[in-house]
């Protein structure tokens, strides 16, 4: 279950980083003069290494390919949680009680002198089990 919370909270960190700098980039491309190629591609990971003097850019390269590595993360982690055989009683303990002091735990057995049939009128009553 914990895998899971992370998986998720790190998928939702991902995607809301990528669609800030989305949204970011569409509010920057109508002051952009020049550019090459997709206008929005270009308004987030610019051109060059020189390409911020110019301020054609908002160099947001970086925090983009960080908010895409956290995305894909969180979906491995749900991926492997969601296809995770379950171990049935992995990690689960029988309950125990402990008697009160001075007393004694009384543990029956339940025994049937005959064998049960495979027909329903042959199912024994909680008055014969008990007896």
């Amino acid at each position: 279950m914990r895998k899971t919370l992370i998986g998720c909270v790190l998928t939702l960190v991902g995607a809301w980083m990528i669609g800030c700098i989305f949204i970011a980039a569409a509010i920057f491309v109508p002051n952009m003069s020049t550019w090459e190629g997709t206008r929005i591609w270009y308004a987030i990971f610019g051109d060059g290494p020189y390409e911020a003097d110019l301020q054609q850019s908002m160099a947001l390269g970086l925090p983009f390919a960080v908010g895409i590595l956290i995305l894909v993360i969180g979906l491995l982690i749900l991926a492997v949680e969601y296809f995770r055989t379950e171990r049935v009683g992995a990690g689960m303990s029988a309950p125990t009680q402990s008697p009160a002091d001075g007393e004694e735990t009384k543990r029956t057995l339940l025994t049937v002198d005959k064998p049960l049939a495979a027909g329903a009128e042959d199912i024994p009553t909680m008055k014969e089990v008990r007896s």
